[in-house]
């Protein structure tokens, strides 16, 4: 086991529960803490399906910018696309600190490219084609952002900004509070640092689309 301290720099929802993700402040890589191996399952009690999922009663425990000390287990997944994945030894974990805003800034990244395309999703068959080592689910960037229902589904909420090659991007927001702020017609900043994580495959039920790994919008932090 690893006593890791990481900046909470994402806390969204996700099937089965939430997602949390962060960086680690002694390795500087990011991490994302998911339900622990198979083996250890019942220490937990959770249904198999959502082993991977942080039951909520963890996660609303925890804002963005608190750093938190997690118990990470010596296994690591190695998940579909998702690198940054790695099991948690127990849900005892203990927010230390807060990290101001500003502080955040460098761990801001080039926003050329987002999470390996010019778009809001990612082919797994590009995926494929790359070692694993170079597989990226994470990437925290600065910018200009526009908040606005989504035009199909009118519940959810999507994030409009462009990246440094002038490409238009139109992510779902999937950060929870953000949310609950934007159904109250409360005004977010447009300068924003954003937490962009790609999930896992998936298609539509009952489509013949084929799957893809979609870019969501895990954690806003305005300046």
């Amino acid at each position: 086991m690893k006593m890791a301290e990481i900046i909470i720099l994402a806390n969204s929802v996700r099937p089965g529960g939430y997602c949390i993700a962060g960086i680690d402040i002694k390795t500087k890589e990011w991490v994302r803490p998911v339900g622990p191996p198979q083996g250890k399952a019942t220490k937990f009690k959770r249904p198999a399906s959502q082993e991977r999922s942080i039951p909520k009663y963890v996660a609303t425990k925890f804002n963005l910018l608190d750093i938190v000390k997690i118990p990470l287990s010596s296994d690591k997944p190695r998940d579909c696309y998702q690198r940054e994945n790695r099991f948690v030894d127990s849900w005892d974990w203990e927010v230390i600190r807060k990290m101001p805003p500003q502080k955040i800034l460098k761990y801001c990244e080039d926003a050329t490219v987002i999470l390996h395309s010019d778009n809001d999703r990612v082919d797994p068959r590009v995926l494929e084609k790359l070692p694993f080592e170079q597989w990226k689910s994470l990437q925290l960037v600065r910018r200009e952002v526009q908040f606005s229902r989504d035009n199909y589904k009118h519940y959810d909420w999507r994030a409009s900004f462009s990246d440094d090659s002038g490409h238009l991007l139109s992510l779902k927001v999937t950060d929870p509070k953000i949310e609950e702020r934007l159904n109250g017609c409360i005004e977010i900043g447009s300068d924003c640092i954003l937490t962009i994580s790609l999930a896992a495959p998936w298609s539509p039920p009952n489509s013949s689309q084929p799957e893809r790994c979609y870019k969501l919008i895990a954690g806003v932090i305005e300046l």
